[in-house]
Protein backbone atom coordinates (compact mmCIF):
# COMPACT_ATOMS: atom_id res chain seq x y z
CA UNK A 1 0.00 0.00 0.00
CA UNK A 2 1.08 3.60 -0.90
CA UNK A 3 1.61 6.28 1.81
CA UNK A 4 -1.65 8.26 0.03
CA UNK A 5 -3.88 4.65 0.64
CA UNK A 6 -2.95 4.77 4.17
CA UNK A 7 -3.29 8.42 5.18
CA UNK A 8 -7.04 7.98 5.34
CA UNK A 9 -7.96 10.02 8.22
CA UNK A 10 -7.59 13.70 7.39
CA UNK A 11 -7.69 16.66 9.46
CA UNK A 12 -10.23 19.04 9.05
CA UNK A 13 -8.48 22.68 10.40
CA UNK A 14 -4.89 21.76 8.65
CA UNK A 15 -5.26 18.86 5.98
CA UNK A 16 -2.54 16.16 7.50
CA UNK A 17 -3.38 12.80 7.20
CA UNK A 18 -2.84 10.07 9.50
CA UNK A 19 -3.19 6.00 9.03
CA UNK A 20 -5.58 6.11 12.16
CA UNK A 21 -7.54 7.83 13.68
CA UNK A 22 -6.12 7.65 17.66
CA UNK A 23 -3.51 9.72 15.58
CA UNK A 24 -5.62 12.32 14.13
CA UNK A 25 -7.55 12.89 17.17
CA UNK A 26 -4.51 13.12 19.39
CA UNK A 27 -3.31 15.51 16.51
CA UNK A 28 -6.43 17.77 16.70
CA UNK A 29 -6.39 18.40 20.58
CA UNK A 30 -2.77 19.26 20.81
CA UNK A 31 -2.34 21.52 17.64
CA UNK A 32 -5.87 23.10 17.82
CA UNK A 33 -7.65 25.12 19.42
CA UNK A 34 -11.44 24.14 20.71
CA UNK A 35 -13.99 26.20 18.14
CA UNK A 36 -16.92 27.57 19.58
CA UNK A 37 -19.10 29.66 17.73
CA UNK A 38 -16.94 31.12 15.74
CA UNK A 39 -14.49 32.38 18.50
CA UNK A 40 -11.10 30.13 19.27
CA UNK A 41 -11.49 29.45 23.17
CA UNK A 42 -7.91 28.26 24.30
CA UNK A 43 -8.65 27.64 28.15
CA UNK A 44 -4.97 26.98 30.09
CA UNK A 45 -5.34 23.81 31.92
CA UNK A 46 -6.16 24.50 35.88
CA UNK A 47 -3.26 23.22 38.05
CA UNK A 48 -5.27 22.93 41.53
CA UNK A 49 -8.64 21.45 42.20
CA UNK A 50 -9.26 24.61 43.54
CA UNK A 51 -8.51 26.48 40.35
CA UNK A 52 -10.09 23.76 38.39
CA UNK A 53 -13.33 24.39 40.57
CA UNK A 54 -13.05 28.03 40.31
CA UNK A 55 -12.77 28.04 36.41
CA UNK A 56 -15.95 25.64 36.75
CA UNK A 57 -17.63 28.11 38.53
CA UNK A 58 -16.82 30.83 36.21
CA UNK A 59 -17.74 29.58 32.77
CA UNK A 60 -21.04 28.01 34.70
CA UNK A 61 -21.67 32.17 35.43
CA UNK A 62 -20.59 32.57 32.01
CA UNK A 63 -23.88 30.73 31.02
CA UNK A 64 -22.13 27.53 30.17
CA UNK A 65 -24.04 24.24 30.23
CA UNK A 66 -22.65 21.85 32.02
CA UNK A 67 -21.41 19.19 28.74
CA UNK A 68 -19.76 22.90 27.46
CA UNK A 69 -17.99 23.08 30.93
CA UNK A 70 -16.81 19.51 30.56
CA UNK A 71 -15.34 19.87 27.15
CA UNK A 72 -13.82 22.63 27.80
CA UNK A 73 -11.86 22.20 30.61
CA UNK A 74 -11.78 18.30 30.42
CA UNK A 75 -12.72 17.30 33.39
CA UNK A 76 -14.92 14.46 34.86
CA UNK A 77 -18.92 15.27 34.77
CA UNK A 78 -19.03 14.12 38.25
CA UNK A 79 -16.30 16.69 39.02
CA UNK A 80 -18.16 19.07 37.82
CA UNK A 81 -21.76 18.30 39.19
CA UNK A 82 -20.10 17.87 42.72
CA UNK A 83 -18.91 21.79 42.21
CA UNK A 84 -22.11 22.77 40.94
CA UNK A 85 -23.93 21.17 43.51
CA UNK A 86 -21.61 22.40 46.48
CA UNK A 87 -22.20 26.07 45.20
CA UNK A 88 -25.90 25.85 45.51
CA UNK A 89 -25.96 24.51 48.97
CA UNK A 90 -23.57 27.29 49.75
CA UNK A 91 -26.00 29.97 48.16
CA UNK A 92 -28.91 28.12 49.83
CA UNK A 93 -27.24 28.10 53.73
CA UNK A 94 -26.06 32.21 52.44
CA UNK A 95 -29.79 32.92 52.04
CA UNK A 96 -31.46 31.60 54.68
CA UNK A 97 -28.51 33.34 57.21
CA UNK A 98 -29.69 36.58 55.24
CA UNK A 99 -32.96 35.62 56.26
CA UNK A 100 -32.47 34.82 59.67
CA UNK A 101 -30.68 38.28 60.12
CA UNK A 102 -33.44 40.21 58.06
CA UNK A 103 -36.32 39.11 59.36
CA UNK A 104 -39.46 41.07 57.48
Amino acid sequence: MSEAELAGFRCKYCERTFTDGRRLGGHVRQSHPVMKLGAIQQAPRPSTEGECAARVLELWREGQDPLTVVETLRVHPRFVKEVLKEYDELLNEWKKFREAQDPR
